[in-house]
């Protein structure tokens, strides 16, 4: 429900800005779909915890894309090569990472500096270049305030899960990385998961792939930062998942090419 009625604000908020789906999808959606990671991965980090902040991080991208590679192909053949710019800086942001992994366990502060300067290659470059011409219809229309509520109610529905996947992890004795890996970034990606699916249910296309590609990037980057300038952030336990981010941001681009 709360994914349902942000989704409807999201569009009347595009529409009053003349956003096309795309930029609705990239830049309303696809940031606040993670508003939910950004707490618990915030807040993880300032606890010292930063294999948690990394874990749900990785955990939730690997989940989100493969949710986004079964489901497409469902819906739609064709149209995703508009994002292959996207997928590229997808791409080379795991690159990096995995090339930092192998000089770093403890990240040092300065290394959000890299990540940071790619988010805002992202952001300049997505700015300068030309939008669709197609503003997007909003066909349900909320109150403004409608959003926000139905953010803090992901955020706090997010919490609730923590709770329970903590406890899950300290019965299973999996290390903080795995254990956040596989719980808490799946309950990060529900709120993206659900909102691509209702995305694709009313057939917004351009709204669920720049919802999947913004959100990706923005976790590998701005958030990434976020937690280094932290201080607390690791690589420990991480190689697997860092493998395991580039094979499926290769894929994203393969997609790009199938489903042109």
């Amino acid at each position: 429900m709360a994914g349902d009625i942000f989704l409807d604000v999201s569009y009347s908020v595009g529409k009053s800005f003349s956003f096309s789906e795309k930029y609705v999808g990239l830049f309303i959606v696809g940031f606040a779909a993670i508003v939910d990671e950004i707490a618990m991965s915030v807040m993880a980090a300032v606890e010292n915890q930063g294999a948690v902040s990394f874990g749900t991080i990785q955990g939730s991208n690997a989940i989100t894309l493969l949710a986004f590679f079964i489901l497409i192909p469902l819906y739609y053949k064709s149209g995703i090569s508009k994002f292959r710019l996207d997928a590229y800086v997808v791409t080379a942001t795991a690159i990096i990472l995995l090339i930092l992994s192998f000089y770093f366990i403890k990240v040092p502060y300065y290394i959000g500096f890299i990540t940071l300067a790619v988010f805002l290659f992202y952001v300049i470059k997505k700015s300068k270049s030309p939008g669709s011409k197609n503003v997007i219809v909003a066909e349900e229309s909320y109150p403004s305030y409608f959003g926000i509520l139905a953010i803090i109610v992901i955020v706090l529905a997010s919490y609730n899960m923590i709770d329970a996947a903590l406890i899950i992890s300290e019965v299973l004795k999996i290390t903080a990385f795995l254990s956040s890996f596989f719980l808490l970034g799946f309950f990060g990606s529900l709120p993206e998961i659900i909102m691509l699916s209702i995305s694709l249910k009313d057939k917004r296309k351009n709204v669920s792939i720049g919802l999947i590609t913004g959100s990706t990037l923005y976790k590998e980057t701005i958030l990434f930062s976020i937690i280094a300038f932290i201080g607390t952030l690791t690589f420990q336990d991480s190689f697997f998942s860092l493998i395991l981010m580039m094979i499926f941001s290769v894929v994203l681009i393969i997609y790009t090419f199938i489903f042109s």
